[in-house]
């Protein structure tokens, strides 16, 4: 009977002294708050107590770190890298404000071919708010397509035109209609 207990009593110390470990590398991992330190207490405890936090927290990081690169670089590629790998991330409506600050100003001219066009305007700054709301809302539809603010040609009517493309006239009416099924105003034109 009491070796019985001796192993009881062993098992239980040796589980304790492997929670104090987990424990300490969860709180050295938190501390350094670094990917290498949590996935080296995943690589430790891969089914650990806090194992979900953190990849959870890894993740953070990674988030963290692309949108540093993004914010650093101020260019439109680095927005659009950064909205392809964390679509839905916590900086992805400031990516997607900055993109449309950098749509390009075109002026009047024929296009070149189809474009969808998404509003016209009464100023430069509705455009390109409307830019940015379209772009919050309809991530999915235009992500990574060429936008362009046209701005008013000389002596006409002082109109902002918000247009996607160059496209395809079957690309250009698809877009359309695709909007259009979500409340959304668009027109194919061509050039």
């Amino acid at each position: 009977m009491r070796s019985k207990w001796i192993v009881v009593v062993f098992l239980a110390a040796s589980m304790a002294v492997g929670c104090s470990r987990q424990e300490t590398g969860w709180r050295q991992a938190a501390e350094r708050d670094t990917v290498a330190a949590y996935e080296e207490y995943l690589g430790r405890f891969p089914a650990g107590a806090h194992s979900a936090e953190a990849r959870e927290r890894i993740l953070e990081l990674r988030e963290a770190e692309a949108w540093a690169i993004a914010a650093r670089v101020r260019a439109p590629e680095a927005w659009q890298r950064y909205l392809a790998a964390w679509p839905e991330g916590r900086h992805a409506p400031d990516a997607r404000r900055e993109l449309a600050d950098f749509a390009p100003i075109v002026p009047a001219a024929p296009i070149r071919g189809h474009a969808a066009q998404l509003g016209a305007y009464s100023s430069e700054s509705s455009a390109r708010a409307d830019l940015a709301r379209l772009l919050r809302d309809h991530a999915e539809l235009l992500d990574g397509r060429g936008w362009q603010v046209t701005a008013p040609a000389v002596g006409s009517v002082p109109l902002w035109r918000l247009r996607v493309g160059p496209l395809t006239e079957a690309a250009a009416r698809e877009l359309c209609a695709t909007l259009k099924s979500r409340g959304v105003d668009c027109v194919p034109v061509s050039g």
